[in-house]
């Protein structure tokens, strides 16, 4: 912003140097210092020429544009109209087997509308040739271009399109037009006679747009044509489809010289044009495996030679953004790939889907589109995405292992593309981990599908381990997550399961503008963005490498130093049945997914209130006691329900603050009177149990802080200053053991009830946290599915209503929670029971929709409040947003 202020003061500056340079002072010839009659935009500084220094000074630079002095301004003009010609071969002079080495046979006739061959202003000339400008379909005055002209050829470059008189070598045993074309850095649009050609800058340019801005050759080639001319760019030669074609022939070649195919003649396998990982383990290329004794520490737990150091890992998905609509004339499409980049050959696997048998799937997990979507089918789309397989430890492509659907992300597509991937350099390969979203399903019956097709194969020694990403399997029943997450996965290391995701997502930018193209067109263009995809993977891999390479060293410090506390604490005989369960385990997972269920943590719902007042009245009954002390559990239950009343409705009154309305006073009112009766009653049965020992002394004001989630409106929350001020009952405290203290209670003869209000407490404590989690966990997906979709003014009011109920319904249960520790404190409680309920703060009641989001960023080492893993096994039960 100061830089701004700063040149706002030197605007007028500017400005003064931009009309000069539109009409500059000195018209002399940078070169001669005759007359300048034009200004090159593409030298550096817009010099000035005269036509003769301007015609030799750009033989070599012919796509730079020009404009020609009138008298009175700058118009556009070209090269062609001062005579340039470009001439091919001979470095570039006149090839001496040319009849006619000069311009007369084009330049005679007036061929060039303006053309200039002195250093005069040329407002005679222009008058004299104004026919051909009637005749070239009455091209307005002043295009930097000539259009429908026989001896012109139209050359497009990245500073626009130009026509230009170009000339070729007619030696004897001379290169054709296009070849000659080819060797000066144009790539001709046809063979016989090139009329359009293209600078391989552009091509260059135009491909580098497509990868990182997603541009199409439409609106490329509108760019051009703008560039061409500002005014007219509607007038400028279209060669769109000349574009769209080159460019295919264009990629064909980069990617064959790129891959070495230049330098020898040989077949072109499939896979051979695309780029693979280079840092995942391939035998012969990057690593070499090991042989004799070494080969046999793979399989055992010899340190020195890990099996997972030769292990392939692949993650598999789908994208259902890359659609295809059906071709026009599919019989007449021509291939430059057919599978020798990333997409797979088409006879092979149309063959492969002919044969296999179609399993429909169901189902057995939460709200995700690759089961359900497994069989959808669209009768306009040939292809309902892509899917296929990438490296899960470093993020790249396999090649040849992408595939297309016909309905959905079936089985059959998944199984072609799995099979393919696992041939990718992986001779000597033993053991491959597979991460797919829903590979509890697929994983079950692979090897009996492959073992049925005549197509698909794998190496028979390979070991396929299946996996799930951590985001996916926490969408799945409880029992996949021991038996499929990474976690429990020896040598599976640091891995990314969801990988795929960010590789589709600049793949998309593309695929709405591949929908409409032809099959092999849309093949092409989606193998060179994920054939570049690996390439910036590459370049950049060695940082990568290195960071996670320093977190890890970091990381393991910090974790062995932990886990040597716990090993130290534990009972070396129970390690040792430990070790001898994990490596049962492990050994039969591939087996039985069942055997890793030993990870699974057991753990017991907590009690709730009305449990343990059950509790307490069966074993009133098991032991009787007292007559007078029978009935005391439900007693003091009803104390704890009455204590939760009068929290809401301090709750209630605060939010109201100091003004009030007759409604709501008369509301107050009414819920006072109703608390009132049920303090009077359950009272007078307290007298059983109490006594008629009581006092007044033993009455006294509630004193609680409230932890609210909502900042009331106003900071006083004592009802208004007027004649309707009445006793406010939802402060009494009402003779409870925990309000008498333990002095009192062994006064009055009554200890054995603080025990039994100890055990009620827990029970209250453990109802208000669970409902704290469940609302807490509500708050969540209404924020995800509700609040942030929200497209108007009335449902976001109405998502925001939602959101105040549930704030409101957490701040009730925290307050409640504060009041329950706070007694149990008074009675008390022993240290494990202090330990298990600890102090709420209202920070811990700050949640996050990261919550919900397992995947997002910098939440590896982040924890949750003390509360959230008290009872993961009821909360999860009673609340399926929670369980979510």
């Amino acid at each position: 912003n100061d830089y701004i202020r700063q040149w706002v003061l030197k605007t007028k500056t500017y400005l003064n140097i931009l009309l000069e340079q539109e009409v500059p002072s000195d018209r002399s010839c940078t070169i001669c210092g005759t007359d300048g009659v034009y200004k090159c935009h593409g030298c550096f500084g817009e010099p000035l020429y005269c036509t003769n220094c301007c015609r030799m000074n750009h033989q070599r630079l012919p796509f730079h544009r020009i404009s020609q002095w009138t008298g009175a301004f700058f118009k556009e003009s070209c090269l062609v109209k001062i005579g340039m010609v470009m001439w091919l071969g001979h470095a570039r002079t006149p090839c001496p087997w040319e009849d006619d080495t000069g311009e007369s046979a084009f330049f005679a006739d007036g061929g060039a509308e303006g053309l200039v061959t002195s250093d005069s202003e040329g407002t005679s000339d222009e008058q004299s040739n104004a026919p051909f400008a009637q005749e070239a379909h009455d091209l307005p005055t002043g295009m930097p271009f000539i259009k429908n002209n026989k001896t012109m050829t139209t050359i497009v470059d990245k500073s626009g399109v130009h026509t230009h008189m170009v000339k070729y070598c007619t030696c004897p045993g001379a290169p054709s037009a296009d070849i000659q074309l080819f060797q000066m850095g144009l790539f001709p649009a046809s063979f016989l006679e090139p009329k359009t050609a293209f600078s391989f800058g552009v091509l260059d340019d135009f491909l580098l747009d497509n990868l990182e801005c997603g541009t199409l050759a439409m609106n490329y080639y509108s760019k051009l044509r703008r560039m061409t001319t500002r005014v007219f760019p509607h007038l400028v030669p279209d060669r769109y489809q000349e574009l769209m074609r080159v460019t295919r022939q264009w990629r064909k070649l980069k990617l064959l010289k790129w891959n070495g195919f230049s330098h020898e003649d040989k077949e072109v396998m499939p896979g051979n044009l695309a780029l693979f990982c280079p840092a995942c383990p391939q035998p012969g290329i990057n690593v070499t495996l090991p042989t004799g004794d070494d080969a046999e520490g793979l399989n055992g737990s010899d340190l020195e030679t890990p099996r997972w150091l030769y292990s392939r890992s692949l993650v598999m998905d789908g994208n259902f953004k890359a659609e295809h609509l059906h071709a026009a004339n599919p019989s007449d499409e021509v291939s430059l790939m057919d599978g020798r980049g990333f997409m797979v050959g088409d006879h092979i696997y149309k063959e492969h889907l002919s044969l296999a048998k179609e399993a429909i799937q169901r189902s057995e997990y939460n709200n995700h589109r690759t089961v359900n979507q497994a069989n959808a089918t669209r009768h306009r789309l040939e292809a309902t995405g892509i899917g296929g397989c990438a490296c899960a430890r470093h993020g790249c492509f396999v090649p040849h292992a992408m595939v297309d659907f016909q309905k959905g992300e079936r089985q059959m597509n998944m199984d072609y593309a799995l099979c393919e991937a696992l041939k990718v350099n992986a001779e000597g390969i033993c053991h491959a981990l597979t991460f797919y979203d829903v590979n509890c399903q697929y994983h079950k019956h692979l090897k009996d599908r492959i073992a049925e097709s005549p197509i698909l194969q794998i190496h028979r020694e390979l070991e396929i381990i299946p996996g799930i990403g951590l985001w996916h399997v926490h969408g799945h029943q409880d029992s996949c997550y021991v038996r499929y997450a990474s976690n429990f996965i020896e040598g599976t290391g640091r891995i990314d399961g969801e990988i795929m995701e960010t590789l589709w997502a600049p793949l998309n930018i593309i695929s709405p503008s591949a929908c409409g193209m032809g099959t092999p067109h849309q093949k092409e263009c989606l193998d060179y963005q994920m054939n570049d995809c690996n390439f910036m993977k590459m370049i950049r891999m060695s940082k990568s490498l290195c960071r996670k390479y320093r977190q890890a060293v970091k990381g393991i410090a910090e974790s062995t130093q932990a886990f040597q506390k716990l090993h130290e604490t534990a009972d070396p005989r129970q390690v040792q049945d430990w070790e001898a369960q994990e490596r049962l385990a492990q050994a039969r997972r591939l087996r039985d997914p069942t055997a890793m269920d030993i990870y699974e943590v057991q753990l017991q719902k907590v009690p709730t209130r009305k449990q343990q007042e059950l509790q307490l009245l069966a074993s009133q009954g098991q032991h009787p006691g007292q007559a007078c002390r029978r009935g005391a559990a439900t007693w003091l239950a009803e104390g704890l329900t009455i204590e939760e009343v009068q929290i809401t409705l301090q709750m209630d009154v605060r939010k109201l603050g100091r003004r009030w309305m007759d409604t709501q006073r008369l509301d107050i009112c009414r819920q006072r009177d109703t608390l009132q009766r049920d303090i009077n009653q359950w009272v007078d049965a307290g007298t059983t149990f109490l006594g008629d020992g009581l006092g007044d002394d033993d009455i006294q004001p509630m004193e609680l802080q409230l932890l609210t989630l909502q900042d009331d409106s106003q900071d006083e929350t004592d009802e208004p200053e007027n004649d309707y001020r009445v006793f406010e009952l939802e402060k009494v405290v009402i003779p409870l053991p925990s309000n008498l203290g333990l002095e009192r209670c062994a006064a009055l003869g009554v200890t054995d009830l603080v025990d039994q209000e100890l055990t009620l407490r827990q029970g209250q404590a453990n109802d208000a946290l669970h409902n704290i989690r469940v609302h807490l966990a509500d708050k969540v997906v209404i924020f995800r599915r509700t609040v942030r979709t929200a497209k108007s003014q009335a449902t976001s009011t109405r998502a925001w209503a939602q959101v105040h109920s549930v704030d409101r319904a957490v701040s009730i249960n925290a307050s409640i929670y504060s009041k329950c520790q706070s007694q149990l404190c008074k009675l008390a409680a022993d240290d494990a029971v202090s330990e298990r309920y600890q102090q709420l703060l209202k920070e811990h009641l700050k949640v996050s929709t990261a919550v919900a989001d397992p995947n997002s960023r910098g939440q590896r080492n982040n924890m949750l409040a003390w509360f959230w893993s008290m009872d993961v096994q009821g909360d999860s039960n009673s609340s399926d947003w929670l369980n979510e």
